[in-house]
């Protein structure tokens, strides 16, 4: 009980190396690898007259809660979720801390632990309670006390400097200068009506202006927009770039950072922040970006076959990405008005794939063979942020 005391904030850490995590929907509960937002951040609270009890409160407000609703049929383990305050049973939302060696365990109301699980969906980063498991480890948590929760923003993931390829999410852009939010323009396409989301911007359709103050400002051009973009270099669209989305040519979905964290995919929601990539610059070089998930973790062109005996790829994200390894970088190349994406690692595209599945809605770097394929490496890009530049600079 020591490490909780009334009042303070800690984060949660599972063996997999994964944080207890409020999901944004108020309700869920699962595991992320993102320890730097306020997401995963709890505050303690002792439970009246029992002196072995806490309660962990989310961001939301909202208690951790050991629910008796079975996480799947037929499965032992039951979900854990937020749940507002006064509710009837709140005997669930209590939990008592059990030390082991420097590890905890947190016991449900049943008898039961908090557990962060592994293996592969739906299980993967899902936390439920159950009886103490044959993997013992799966309910051991390491606890981090946050010593000043006011300073942890909301994940703002597409802070990162760019010199710090591997570092933490700062509360500053990759420019070291504040971001201004897009104005709605007449695209060419609506993304969604989610309130959360940024308006979409085609890069075919931008040119950026510099205003009295020194701020570049996109500015919508409609009679002469191909004419305009084939004057903006592919690099100029990224550099005064916060944060993008890719849109396949091809296939008309998005570039997906699927919620296993680890996964790229295809998908047709763009107002999703899975659609959002953060834009980081390399340093020393005037050609290559990196772009990095709402989950923290980097686009990397790896190794690894999507298939046996087919040519493209695996595309995935990455937090294990070392400075200056070129499976984490892209050159993005012109295609009339739209772009390619080209791996600094062999040199194959960024490539949306169609067909019947498993290729339908994969994502893999390769080198288009056939006519009908080609277009699958093309690429729209639409700036959702872009940078504020220091005044008096064009």
């Amino acid at each position: 009980m020591e490490l909780f005391v009334k009042g303070s904030a800690v984060r949660l850490r599972s063996c997999h190396e994964k944080y207890l995590y409020a999901v944004d929907d108020e309700k869920a509960v699962r595991q992320s690898s993102d320890g730097t937002s306020r997401q995963s951040v709890w505050t303690v609270e002792m439970v009246p007259r029992k002196p072995n009890f806490i309660r962990l409160k989310s961001c939301y407000g909202k208690y951790l809660t050991a629910s008796e609703s079975s996480y799947l049929l037929g499965m032992t383990g039951e979900r854990v979720i937020q749940t507002p305050p006064f509710r009837q049973a709140e005997h669930e939302s209590h939990w008592e801390p059990i030390r082991d060696d420097l590890p905890v365990k947190l016991m449900s109301w049943n008898g039961k632990y908090l557990r962060g699980n592994g293996g592969s969906p739906p299980w993967k980063n899902s936390v439920t309670h159950d009886s103490e498991p044959y993997v013992k480890k799966w309910i051991l948590w390491s606890v981090e006390v946050v010593e000043n929760p006011e300073k942890v923003s909301y994940a703002d993931r597409f802070s990162s400097p760019a010199s710090s390829f591997n570092s933490s999410v700062s509360g500053e852009s990759n420019h070291g200068s504040p971001v201004n939010k897009l104005p709605t323009y007449g695209s060419s396409e609506s993304i969604g009506s989610d309130p959360g989301s940024s308006p979409s911007v085609s890069s075919s359709t931008l040119m950026f202006t510099p205003s009295m103050s020194g701020t570049l400002t996109p500015k919508p051009e409609r009679k002469n927009s191909k004419k305009i973009a084939e004057h903006v270099s592919e690099m100029e669209i990224f550099r005064e770039a916060k944060s993008v989305r890719l849109r396949s040519s091809a296939h008309e979905k998005y570039l997906i950072a699927d919620d296993d964290e680890e996964r790229v995919i295809m998908g047709r929601n763009g107002s999703s922040k899975e659609a959002r990539w953060g834009v980081e610059l390399v340093p020393g070089s005037e050609k290559a970006i990196r772009l990095k998930s709402c989950h923290g973790g980097y686009l990397t062109a790896s190794n690894e076959r999507l298939m046996l005996g087919a040519t493209g790829h695996k595309v995935v994200q990455s937090r294990r990405i070392q400075t200056g390894e070129p499976a984490g970088e892209w050159e993005p190349v012109r295609d009339g008005s739209k772009l390619k994406l080209r791996s600094r690692n062999g040199g194959n595209y960024l490539r949306a794939n169609g067909g019947v599945p498993p290729w339908r809605n994969s994502v893999t770097h390769d080198i288009p063979n056939r006519s009908a394929t080609q277009n699958w490496v093309v690429w729209d890009v639409d700036v959702i942020e872009i940078m504020e530049r220091s005044s008096g600079t064009v």
